[in-house]
């Protein structure tokens, strides 16, 4: 059974995605489109802490 994330969080406790829930590949795949869109910034990735995922910013400068 593959687990789904309703929730995604910045590692600040802000909210970066909230809605229906996601693979962990979708999850991938809409952090890709938005380091494209330029809206989070390169080198960014996804933890799973417990039930959640955590969007750590990396180090790149915004």
């Amino acid at each position: 059974m593959t687990p789904a994330f309703h929730h995604i969080r910045h590692a600040d406790g802000r909210a970066y995605y909230e809605g229906r829930p996601l693979s962990l590949a979708d999850a991938h795949l809409m952090l890709n489109d938005d380091i494209l869109r330029r809206t989070v910034r390169p080198g960014a990735y996804l933890r799973v802490d417990r039930a959640e995922l955590i969007l750590e910013s990396g180090s790149a400068a915004q």
